[in-house]
């Protein structure tokens, strides 16, 4: 009965986070940790904490095999079970083990923000690294999100458990209740109060013009070859200068340009076909930069025919754009490729180093389509120098779910973590301006070919969280060994 009840907590909390957004609905977690350290044994917990991550993020990501039909047709929906049962695993070690250390009661409820958290974190690293559904992003939208540049999104998914657990605390032990009540009210109180604070602060004036292009062609031909964006891209564009925009930066979306790397002799036909439409206007793409067998996912800064400078993604999508173990079985891969109607398909190479990109303009903080929910990627950008972010993206391969909108709402935080502006073109949407603030300055409808003409300014300056990145999860996990040593476990 009690697994029963965790999946429909998940179920309800898939609605507080990015997507719907209602989060309010964060306060299922209350009872989730009560039943947690309440319960009667470390399996009984893994068991809660399993099924409640089962069903939230089987309703969560329920855009996702719609994303891999595009490729693997409705097979894909076979990879979906595996995935949740693995992320379940992950929620059931958490629960599990916080029960098991932390022990009947309270000390349950003491050690389980702690060990949520640097799951939290955790998934979020390696090659099979899948940052949906990191709780802090709940807070999007509201004015405690401002707290970002201070303490990053894994700072919010702290706060938002370490309330969690005084609203649950007078249900595990008695007498609490009205200094645990005032201390959640203090915390969220607080946090919203700085957020309205910070959401009072005077922007600068936006001297700066950028025009996104929204170009809606087809991912699948494009990912196997069959298509090349750039004329559709170089129509759009020269359509907007010849109504009157006067950008000082044109932006296209990802792998716009196919072909070679365009340092190459090779490319001088698609720069002299760029030039002929931009002039000098400074203009910043996405190319999938094939030679051979070697393929990167590129974002370029260009002015004329000259090539400024150059972004490899170094964040790349599991089973879309490196496959494990494509190179020991390559015979395997072209057998099950075949199978979908799909030539063999390389792997992408990932870039070695997270660097801005070199323009006219400033220096710009561009990053691919996936690395926008990594959050260390906006910052390691800004750490070095860049004056604004630049994402572009292709989210067609979402489908009609909710998945472009999550990806959008997530990767808006990166403005708020950073103090910069943040320019957004998705080759079918969300394309957007986004001020320091987080707010959505300017923005196109997803879907439909357009272009998007909107203001930005160049800031300066370093956050906190610029400044101290995750950190303080160290301490987070020395808090976490600690507290069975301290003996908070009761037999």
């Amino acid at each position: 009965m009690n697994a029963l009840l965790a999946a429909i907590l998940g179920a309800l909390f898939s609605a507080a986070l990015p997507g719907v957004g209602w989060w309010p609905l964060a306060l299922v977690l209350v009872p989730l940790f009560v039943l947690i350290a309440q319960s009667s044994s470390a399996r009984g917990a893994f068991s809660l904490g399993f099924w409640f991550a089962v069903a939230f993020f089987g309703l969560y990501l329920l855009w996702l095999p719609t994303s891999f039909a595009t490729l693997f047709s409705p097979a894909a929906w076979v990879i979906y079970p595996p995935l949740l049962l693995i992320l379940g695993v992950f929620w059931g070690l958490v629960t599990g083990l916080s029960r098991w250390l932390g022990g009947l009661g309270a000390g349950t409820l003491a050690l389980l923000p702690a060990l949520w958290l640097l799951m939290e974190w955790l998934r979020t690293q390696g090659y099979f690294a899948f940052p949906w559904g990191v709780l802090g992003y709940l807070w999007v939208g509201t004015p405690v999100a401002q707290l970002a540049e201070v303490l990053g999104v894994y700072g919010l998914s702290l706060l938002t458990l370490a309330l969690i657990a005084l609203l649950a605390l007078p249900w595990v032990r008695r007498g609490q209740s009205l200094r645990a009540l005032f201390g959640a009210a203090l915390l969220l109180g607080a946090a919203w109060g700085y957020g309205l604070f910070r959401e009072g602060m005077p922007l600068p004036e936006t001297p700066y013009q950028a025009l996104l292009v929204q170009g809606d062609t087809d991912p699948l031909g494009r990912a196997i070859g069959a298509e090349n964006d750039l004329e559709v891209y170089l129509r759009l564009t020269r359509w907007a200068l010849a109504d009157g925009a006067n950008p000082q930066l044109i932006v296209w979306p990802e792998s716009v340009v196919m072909g070679p790397p365009l340092e190459s002799p090779a490319a001088h036909g698609a720069l002299q076909q760029i030039q002929a439409v931009v002039g000098e206007i400074p203009l910043v793409t996405g190319v999938s930069a094939v030679t051979g067998t070697i393929r990167f996912n590129s974002v370029y800064s260009l002015q004329g025919r000259a090539v400024l400078s150059r972004y490899d993604k170094v964040y790349l999508v599991p089973f879309g754009e490196r496959w494990p173990l494509i190179e020991q079985l390559p015979n395997l891969y072209r057998t099950v490729f075949s199978w979908f109607g799909l030539p063999m398909l390389l792997n992408t190479s990932p870039g070695q180093a997270v660097t801005p990109l070199q323009s006219p303009v400033g220096l710009i903080g561009a990053y691919i389509c996936y690395e926008s929910v990594f959050p260390q990627v906006a910052r390691q950008m800004v750490a070095q120098g860049a004056q604004v972010l630049l994402n572009i993206s292709n989210d067609a391969w979402f489908g009609l779910g909710r998945g472009a909108q999550q990806h959008f709402l997530m990767g808006s935080l990166r403005a708020i973590e950073t103090r910069r502006y943040l320019l957004r073109a998705g080759n079918d949407g969300i394309t957007a301006v986004i001020d320091p603030l987080g707010r959505v300055q300017a923005a196109l409808p997803r879907g439909g070919q357009a272009s998007l003409s909107g203001h930005f300014a160049l800031m300066e300056g370093y956050t906190p969280y610029v400044r101290l990145g995750d950190r303080w999860l160290l301490a987070v996990a020395l808090y976490a060994l600690l507290v069975p040593l301290l003996r908070i476990r009761k037999p």
